[in-house]
């Protein structure tokens, strides 16, 4: 490895934060050129027998994929899968296209909302304001995290029953079928997007705010490619460096639930769609939607893949209360504050939401 475990030793820096350093300094051709670097697309030999396939998972368009697993890579990673390439180019666009426009409005909430600054429209806005790279628009740049399902409240520390907006019926069905392929449940009662740039990083946290520990967060990669680190319950251990790339899931469940994770660097990549898929989703957009022409449709879809070339787009999943009733029993059970307050994946942001979000 990296010699984190040493470098903790000598000094007060965990094996995590060392191993966080390692990446984060790295070029993008030193990240990739990199041996400790896990890239399940294209495993080495000697990795293929660390990182097992344990099954299969019916993706949206029917393919079947490969759901591997990392217990062989110690205990502390028992509970941690990967399904690679796990969902098609078409449907990652069309998925991304409602983070954009759907799953950051009312009444889902962002960080812009607890700021009071105008949401509404924010997409459609920032395609008038730069066509061809909405990115550029000083709104958008600072959407940094949606929310569905119970709202998290960063200021009280809770989740509140009545706090709430539909999660989006696909993400339902995403998060209960990539959990049963693991042998695991999972009701989806809340959700959280991530919008990455690309100096954008994530620290090390544990995902232990939700009431129930008993069943998994599965994620949904979508755009720019990651370093991903896998730790175990505490950043004494060295994580495992993971390339995530666009379609890709991570799962943390069991022994890995509490695991610290985070985002070590982000790798601009261009969004790959071959013409006849994208010609078949916006002819479907619009004959499903009478609110823009065929030609706009492909605009509007290729502003989305240029965005996706850009930044990562991640989708968490969870599920927040161990039973139905149990949200209504506590309404306004106490959690835990968690060390990922959205927005600390960017450190400007971080440092202007704090008194919000702590």
């Amino acid at each position: 490895m990296y010699a984190a475990s040493s470098a903790a030793a000598a000094s007060t820096t965990s094996a995590y934060k060392a191993t966080e350093k390692h990446w984060r300094r790295r070029s993008e051709s030193e990240v990739l050129a990199d041996a400790d670097l896990l890239d399940v697309r294209a495993l080495r030999a000697d990795q293929q027998e660390l990182v097992r396939e344990i099954g299969t998972w019916t993706a949206p368009d029917g393919r079947q994929r490969s759901v591997f697993a990392f217990d062989a890579m110690g205990s502390a990673h028992e509970g941690f899968f990967v399904i690679p390439d796990a969902i098609d180019a078409a449907t990652q666009l069309e998925i991304a296209h409602a983070c954009l426009t759907e799953y950051i409005e009312a009444p889902h909430v962002t960080n812009m909302h607890l700021q009071g600054q105008q949401v509404q429209g924010l997409w459609r806005k920032a395609r008038h304001e730069h066509p061809d790279d909405p990115a550029r628009a000083p709104a958008l740049s600072k959407l940094h995290w949606g929310a569905a399902g119970y709202h998290y409240d960063w200021t009280a520390r809770k989740y509140h029953a009545g706090n709430f907006s539909r999660v989006p019926p696909r993400l339902e069905e995403l998060g209960a079928t990539c959990a049963t392929a693991c042998g695991q449940t999972l009701r989806a009662e809340a959700v959280i997007v991530n919008f990455y740039k690309k100096s954008s990083t994530m620290g090390g946290h544990q995902d232990d705010v939700e009431y129930t520990m008993d069943h998994p967060v599965v994620s949904l990669s979508l755009g720019s490619r990651c370093v991903f680190l896998k730790g175990a319950r505490t950043k004494d251990q060295t994580p495992l460096a993971v390339l995530l790339r666009s379609g890709d899931i991570a799962i943390l469940s069991g022994a890995s639930r509490l695991s610290f994770h985070g985002v070590a660097k982000i790798l601009p990549s261009p969004f790959e769609i071959d013409d006849a898929a994208l010609a078949a989703l916006v002819q479907r957009a619009a004959s499903e939607r009478a609110d823009a022409a065929v030609e706009d449709w492909a605009e509007e879809l290729k502003a989305v893949a240029a965005y996706l070339g850009a930044h990562r787009v991640n989708i968490n999943i969870r599920q927040v209360y161990s039973d139905q009733s149990e949200a209504t029993a506590n309404p306004n059970q106490s959690g835990r504050e968690p060390e990922d307050a959205p927005g600390t994946h960017d450190a400007v942001a971080h440092k202007r939401q704090k008194t919000a979000a702590n």
